[in-house]
């Protein structure tokens, strides 16, 4: 199963109403997948954490600040020697300001509350995609074609990935 490192959550203010809000990570394919050419769906969501400070589990009063598009991904190295198992990814995402504002309020000397946001990345693995096209593309329907190859079957996989990138605003 692929697996997510080398996460990194960066908001930056670029207006009085918008940050942009940017996570990159490294995926690490195993190596049947790479071969596979499998196809996953990434999930991003930027996550206000209440106390106790634990991305890892809930504290039931956690929200959801923002969602990034949900997006379809793969290894961009073509099946190549040595095979690369290893792509980078980033996602940016504008958001209102208010909406990092996850803990409204001040706190007992007037300061305003810390917000503590933090980045979860789930990658869910949904196909296997043959890297090659079909030996012989001809114009008529497959099964007209009198070759010993049957059209690609495409083989689900049900396999998750999460990773949580920290970060105080």
């Amino acid at each position: 199963m692929a697996t997510i490192q080398n996460s990194l959550l960066t908001i930056e203010e670029i207006s009085a109403t918008l940050a942009r809000v940017t996570v990159r990570y490294t995926v690490f394919q195993h190596p049947l997948e790479y071969w596979a050419n499998t196809i996953y769906t990434e999930d991003i969501r930027l996550i206000g954490d209440d106390p106790p400070f634990n991305p890892a589990a809930s504290s039931g009063t956690d929200i959801t600040v923002a969602i990034f598009p949900p997006y379809s991904i793969r290894n961009p190295n073509a099946p190549i020697a040595p095979p690369v198992f290893t792509f980078e990814r980033q996602r940016i995402l504008l958001v209102p300001l208010n909406a990092l504002n996850e803990d409204p309020g001040f706190t007992g000397s007037g300061l305003p509350l810390r917000d503590e946001v933090f980045a979860l990345i789930t990658l869910t693995a949904v196909a296997n995609i043959p890297w090659f096209p079909n030996p012989f593309p001809v114009p008529f329907p497959q099964s007209s074609f009198p070759g010993p190859f049957p059209p690609p079957v495409t083989m689900l996989v049900t396999t998750a990935q999460t990773n949580t990138v920290t970060g105080r605003w």
